[in-house]
C-alpha cells in the first residue's frame, strides 16, 4: 500500500504528492466549513418544529446542491449571499410554536460530526422528541490554533508559531463575520415579530470551545 498517496493535514508529517494547497484552496476549504457548519446550525435548529413533515430537509438539499457548485468557484459575494440567503430562508420556514428539549453532542471530533460514527444520533434525539444541539466544526480548528497560545506562554514554544496561529485566527474570524451577522438579524427580526424560532440561537459556539488547553488535556 506505499504507492497510495496519504492527503493529511498534519504540518510536515506527510508530504501529499500530487497535491498542492495554495491560497484559492484554502478560501474553498474555508467556505465549505463555514457552509457545513450554518447548514448544521440551521437544520438542527428548525427541523424538530417543521410544520411541513420533510420542509427543513428538502431546504437543506436545495441550498447543499448550490453551494457545491459555489465552493468550486470560490466566489467570496457569491459565497456572502448565499449564506445571507440559506438563513433568510430557514428563517422563514413555517414552524409549529412548541418547546423541546435542547440536548447536546459532544466528544471526539470524528464521532460529534459524523453520523455513521455515532450511529445517527441527530436522528435519534430528533426521533424522541429532542432538539439536537452541536458546536461548530470551525470551532475545532480555533481551539487548535488558540493552543499555540498556551504553548509559547507556558511550555517554552516558539512565538513565531503562535504569531502564525493568530493570524490564521483572524483570518478565520474574518469569514465567520458572514454567519454571525446575518444570525444577529434573523434573531432581531424574529424577536420583533414575536416569534421565538431563533431566540436560543447562539451567536458562535461557547468561547469554552476554543479556550486554549490546559497543560496535560
Amino acid at each position: 500500500m506505499g504507492q497510495i498517496p496519504v492527503i493529511s493535514m498534519s504540518a510536515g508529517i506527510e508530504k501529499n504528492p500530487g497535491l498542492k494547497i495554495n491560497l484559492q484552496m484554502a478560501h474553498k476549504a474555508i467556505q465549505a466549513l463555514i457552509y457545513g457548519d450554518v447548514f448544521m446550525r440551521v437544520l438542527y435548529k428548525t427541523r424538530p418544529y417543521e410544520a411541513v413533515p420533510g420542509s427543513a430537509n428538502a431546504l437543506h438539499e436545495k441550498w447543499k446542491a448550490i453551494a457545491q457548485r459555489a465552493v468550486r468557484n470560490g466566489n467570496k459575494k457569491e459565497f456572502q449571499r448565499n449564506i445571507r440567503q440559506i438563513i433568510k430562508e430557514f428563517d422563514e420556514l413555517p414552524l409549529k410554536d412548541i418547546k423541546k428539549p435542547r440536548v447536546g453532542i459532544v466528544g471526539e471530533i470524528l464521532v460529534k460530526f459524523l453520523p455513521l460514527a455515532n450511529n445517527y444520533l441527530v436522528e435519534l434525539l430528533e426521533a424522541e422528541g429532542a432538539e439536537a444541539v452541536c458546536p461548530d466544526l470551525l470551532d475545532f480548528f480555533m481551539y487548535s490554533l488558540y493552543n499555540a497560545n498556551f504553548k509559547a506562554k507556558y511550555l517554552g514554544k516558539k512565538k513565531s508559531s503562535a504569531h502564525i496561529n493568530n493570524f490564521l485566527i483572524s483570518y478565520l474570524e474574518h469569514y465567520r463575520k458572514v454567519p454571525t451577522m446575518h444570525w444577529q438579524q434573523a434573531i432581531a427580526s424574529s424577536l420583533q415579530h414575536g416569534s421565538t424560532s431563533w431566540q436560543n440561537m447562539p451567536i458562535r459556539s461557547s468561547a469554552a470551545v476554543t479556550r486554549p488547553a490546559r497543560a496535560g488535556s
